[in-house]
C-alpha cells in the first residue's frame, strides 16, 4: 500500500466553510433511512432524535471517567444502571457498569469469568469456555486477548444450539459457557434455561450476550412475543452484556455489562495502585469517556417512559412483520424464524447475494450471514414511504435476477473492501498484513 499522507493545512478556515465540507460529506453516506436495515446507525423515531442529540451536546465534553466527583453525573449514571438492572431482571443484589460497547462489555463478562476461575479453580491453567458456533465474533476477539481457548460447537442442521453438543463439550479445562440473546448470525435466543442447568451442575461461569435485545426483548415480550428466558431469571446467568445504543437508543458509544450481584463484579475491577497519584479506578478498560451518552440516554429513558419503549417496540415488531409477508410473497426467498428484531433472508434457487448486489445499487446499505447465506436486516422504525420502497425494491430486484438483468454480487458479510480506493487505510493496510501472512 502506497502511504500519500493528508497534512494538516497550513491555514485555517472559516466556520462556514468548514461546515460546509462537514456537511458534504455527510451527504455523501448512506441516507439514514435507507442504512437502518444494515446497523449503522440505530436512530428510532424522528420525535426523540433531537432531545437525544441535544443531551448529548450538553455534556459532550464532560470526562465521564470522573463521575465520581460530580453528583449530577453520578446520579444521570445511577439512574440509567438501575433502570437497566430492572430490564433484566436483576433486583436489588444485581449490579452493573457501562462500557463503551458490545466488545468492551463482553470482554469484561469473560474477564470477571477468568478471574473468578483463577480463585476459584487454581488448578486450571488453560482455560477454557464453550459456546455454539453462532456466538458473536467479539467473544472470540475478547478470548484471544485473555489467552482463554473457545471449544466452538457446531450449529444442528435447523441453526437451532446443539445441546448435547454444548453438554459433552465441557471438559477439565472449561471455565465457562457462553450464549446469546439473540445471536447475531441467526437471530434467535439460546436456550440460556438449558445452558444454566449445564453451568450449575459444573460450577460453570454462564455469560449471556444480550448487545442486541438486551434492551428491546423485555418490551416483545410485554407485547405477547414467546420467547426463551434468557435473564437473572435463569439461575446459572452471572454476568450479561446489553448494547445501550443499539435498541436502547443511546448515542454511541454505549453499552453495559450486568451481574448477578456483586460476588460476580468483584472480579470485574482493576484498582491501579502502582503510581504516584493515589488508587485509579475506573468503570472498565476504558478510561476518558464523554458523558455524552449516558445523558443521551438518561434523557430518552425520561421522555418515552416504558410506554415509549413499548410502542417502539410495537413498530419494530410491525415493520418486521410487513418484510416477512413481503420476502414469503416472493418466489425463491425464503424469511428465517427469529426470535428478536434481527430478520434474515435466505434464497431457495438463486445467489442471494445478488440480490444485495440489486439492492445496493438502489441506495439499500445491507449485511450479510456467509454460512448458510442470507441477507441480514437488522429492523429499526422506518418512515412508511421507505419501508414500502424496500419491499417494491426487493421485488423488483428479484425479478432482475429471474430475467437475467442482475448479474452483480454483493458483499455478503459483516465487513469487508467494497472500492479499495474509498476504504479506511487501517483496513487496507490490515488486508495486506494478512496477505503477507505476518503473524497478528
Amino acid at each position: 500500500m502506497v502511504e500519500r499522507l493528508y497534512k494538516l493545512p497550513v491555514e485555517g478556515s472559516s466556520y462556514e466553510a468548514v461546515m460546509d465540507q462537514v456537511i458534504a460529506l455527510r451527504g455523501e453516506m448512506t441516507d439514514g433511512q435507507l442504512g437502518k436495515l444494515a446497523s449503522t446507525s440505530f436512530q428510532g423515531q424522528n420525535e426523540m432524535q433531537k432531545l437525544v442529540h441535544d443531551a448529548f451536546v450538553e455534556f459532550m465534553d464532560w470526562n465521564g471517567l470522573f463521575s465520581f466527583r460530580e453528583s449530577a453525573a453520578a446520579k444521570m449514571e445511577n439512574d440509567v444502571l438501575d433502570i437497566c438492572i430492572d430490564l433484566l431482571n436483576g433486583g436489588e443484589a444485581a449490579r452493573a457498569n457501562l462500557t463503551v460497547g458490545g466488545t468492551e462489555s463482553n470482554f469484561s463478562g469473560l474477564h470477571a469469568m477468568r478471574g473468578w476461575a483463577r480463585a476459584t479453580k487454581p488448578h486450571i491453567k488453560q482455560p477454557e469456555i464453550v459456546a455454539p458456533y453462532s456466538t458473536h465474533s467479539t467473544v472470540h476477539k475478547t478470548a484471544k486477548y485473555l489467552d482463554i481457548k473457545v471449544v466452538t460447537v457446531p450449529q444442528k442442521d435447523d441453526l437451532s444450539v446443539d445441546i448435547e453438543g454444548i453438554r459433552e463439550a465441557v471438559g477439565p479445562n472449561t471455565i465457562g459457557i457462553v450464549g446469546s440473546a439473540p445471536n447475531w448470525p441467526y437471530g434467535t435466543v439460546d436456550p440460556i434455561e438449558e445452558f444454566g442447568q449445564i453451568a450449575i451442575k459444573a460450577d460453570l461461569w454462564l455469560h449471556v450476550d444480550a448487545c442486541v435485545g438486551g434492551y428491546i426483548l423485555p418490551f416483545f415480550r410485554e407485547l405477547g412475543v414467546e420467547l426463551p428466558f434468557y435473564d437473572f431469571t435463569v439461575p446459572g446467568v452471572r454476568s450479561i452484556s446489553a448494547d445501550l445504543h443499539k435498541y436502547g437508543y443511546a448515542p454511541k458509544p454505549c453499552s453495559t455489562i450486568l451481574w448477578r450481584s456483586q460476588g460476580e463484579q468483584q472480579y470485574h475491577f482493576m484498582p491501579i495502585n502502582e503510581w504516584a497519584c493515589g488508587t485509579y479506578l475506573s468503570q472498565g478498560f476504558v478510561g476518558s469517556r464523554t458523558m455524552g451518552p449516558i445523558a443521551g440516554i438518561w434523557a430518552l429513558m425520561h421522555f418515552w417512559g416504558r410506554e415509549g419503549y413499548l410502542e417502539n417496540a410495537k413498530s419494530i415488531l410491525r415493520l418486521k412483520s410487513i418484510i416477512v409477508r413481503k420476502v414469503e410473497s416472493i418466489e425463491g426467498l425464503v424469511a428465517w424464524k427469529t426470535d428478536g428484531p434481527l430478520q434474515m433472508i435466505g434464497a431457495d434457487d438463486f445467489d442471494i447475494t445478488l440480490v444485495v448486489g440489486g439492492l445496493e445499487k438502489k441506495g439499500w446499505s445491507l449485511l450479510g450471514v456467509n454460512v448458510p447465506p442470507a441477507i441480514h436486516l437488522t429492523l429499526d422504525v422506518m418512515e412508511e414511504e421507505f419501508i414500502e420502497k424496500f419491499t417494491a425494491d426487493l421485488e423488483e430486484v428479484v425479478e432482475g435476477i429471474r430475467t437475467g438483468e442482475i448479474t452483480e454480487e454483493g458483499l455478503l458479510t459483516y465487513g469487508g473492501v467494497g472500492d479499495k480506493a474509498l476504504a479506511p487505510k487501517w483496513l487496507l493496510s490490515a488486508l495486506e498484513i494478512f496477505e503477507q501472512g505476518v503473524d497478528s
